[in-house]
């Protein structure tokens, strides 16, 4: 994975200044950061969900029998160590795709359910962002409920 931009933090770059944090990215060799402390410098990002690099701090405090801690799925057919569902998981039963979200503590089926990174919660699939308000809205094919912006889907209906 090659990136488009690199920091030069002052600051440790463990919040949302650091553009390579910002990013859910690493930082690397090109950045010029000092005292770098960016959480996704250990892992490999390609292997989480958005869910769990917005939340890496949780992810990465979890203890080995937490990780090892099975979920069953909502569909019923397996049960499934946590570890597993830090990124999409397909169910080798039923093949639907599920993840484990930490903003609802729970195991969760992708084509039912997102992570909006503007928020940083995740959200039903009925739900969108609206640019205007920069808030999450009810209703694919509805104006946005705060400020009336039409949505993406809205000619749809």
């Amino acid at each position: 994975m090659e990136k488009n931009y690199h920091c030069n933090c002052k600051s440790g770059c463990k919040n949302n200044r650091c553009a390579c944090f910002k990013n859910l990215e690493p930082c690397d060799d090109k950045c010029g950061c000092t005292d770098c402390q960016n959480p996704f410098n250990e892992i490999d990002v390609e292997k989480y969900s958005t869910c769990a690099l917005e939340n890496i701090n949780i992810v990465k405090a979890l203890s080995q029998e937490e990780l090892d801690e099975e979920h069953e799925l909502p569909c019923g057919c397996e049960n499934v160590k946590l570890k597993d569902l830090l990124n999409e998981y397909e169910c080798k039963e039923c093949m639907e795709v599920y993840w484990y979200s930490f903003c609802w503590n729970d195991v969760v089926q992708d084509n039912c359910t997102w992570h909006c990174e503007t928020c940083g919660e995740c959200r039903d699939w009925r739900e969108w962002h609206c640019e205007k308000c920069n808030k999450c809205t009810y209703g694919v094919t509805l104006p946005c409920q705060h400020c009336g912006n039409e949505g993406l889907y809205q000619d749809l209906v």
